[in-house]
Formats: structure tokens, C-alpha cells, sequence
């Protein structure tokens, strides 16, 4: 089967979002490199829009619990602007060509780490204009930041859609 190199495999950033994404080659690595550049920034978009959508549901518990009330879909709908402009400043942190099954690819990493991801939830809290505590704004960035708030979505959307 070939061995996968371990950047591209299991990529990862400390403190923040990670991902690899290989293209077959086409041995014209401008275009090999776009392709694969644009393919890891949807990627990285909705590894984002995942955890924005956790992060709401944990905003909507703690509102609750609270007695206040809250619409569905502030933090979201804030969050598909910003995450655009977001992924048009990110650059591969890695790339190049790798042997996968015997074929030659090419593989971009994109990396969205620590003060990136402090900025991007300190501007996603601005322009929601949420009602939010100091303790409950950082209880909700390390939400964020959880992988466990991206896992138990992944098993959401996993289960919905084999629901249907």
C-alpha cells in the first residue's frame, strides 16, 4: 500500500487546526499545488464550522441554564464571513510531492494555530454581539479549541446521516 508520510497522515499544530490534502499529481506543480491548496482550505473550513457549531451548542446549554434567552444560529452565521477571510490569509505550512499507493501526489498541509485561532474567536464574539461573561467567553474558546467538541459533532453528523 505504501507508506504515508506522518505530516500528511496525521497533521498537526499546537494549539489549533490541522489539515493535509493530496491531490494525484498532473506534474505541473503550480496547478498540483492549487488544487491541493484549495481542497486543505474547505477542508480547514469545515473543521472551523464544526466547532463553531459546538461551541453554539455548549453558548446555548450555559444561556439556558441562565433562563436567557438566545437565537441558533448567532455564532454561525457570523462565523461563515470570517471564516472566508480567514482562509484567504492561510498559506501551506508544508507541502510537496509523496509516493501514495505508488502514484506521485501532491500534499499541502494548512495550519490555523494559536494567535490565529485567538483572533479569529475574539472577532467571532465581537461581531455576534454576544451577552457574555468574561469566565463563560473563555469557558466557550476553550470549547473551541476542544477536539472533543469536533469529535462528538463528527459522531452527530455521522449519525444523521444515517438516519436519513
Amino acid at each position: 500500500m505504501g507508506e504515508i508520510p506522518q505530516w500528511v497522515a496525521n497533521p498537526q499544530v499546537e494549539e489549533g487546526m490541522a489539515v493535509t490534502e493530496c491531490v494525484p499529481a498532473s506534474d505541473n506543480y503550480s496547478v498540483d499545488r492549487r488544487e491541493a491548496t484549495a481542497n486543505a482550505r474547505a477542508s480547514l473550513g469545515q473543521q472551523i464550522q464544526t466547532k463553531v457549531q459546538a461551541m453554539e451548542k455548549t453558548y446555548q446549554r450555559t444561556i439556558r441554564a441562565d433562563d436567557k434567552t438566545t437565537t441558533g444560529t448567532t455564532f454561525e452565521s457570523v462565523s461563515k464571513q470570517l471564516t472566508e477571510q480567514t482562509l484567504q490569509g492561510t498559506f501551506p505550512s508544508q507541502k510537496g510531492y509523496e509516493m501514495l499507493n505508488g502514484r506521485k501526489h501532491m500534499c499541502v498541509m494548512l495550519t490555523m494555530g494559536g494567535s490565529k485561532m485567538k483572533n479569529f474567536f475574539d472577532k467571532l464574539m465581537e461581531k455576534s454581539e454576544a451577552d457574555v461573561s468574561p469566565q463563560d467567553e473563555d469557558f466557550l474558546y476553550q470549547e473551541f479549541k476542544a477536539k472533543q467538541a469536533q469529535e462528538e459533532m463528527q459522531k452527530e453528523l455521522s449519525g444523521s446521516a444515517s438516519e436519513e
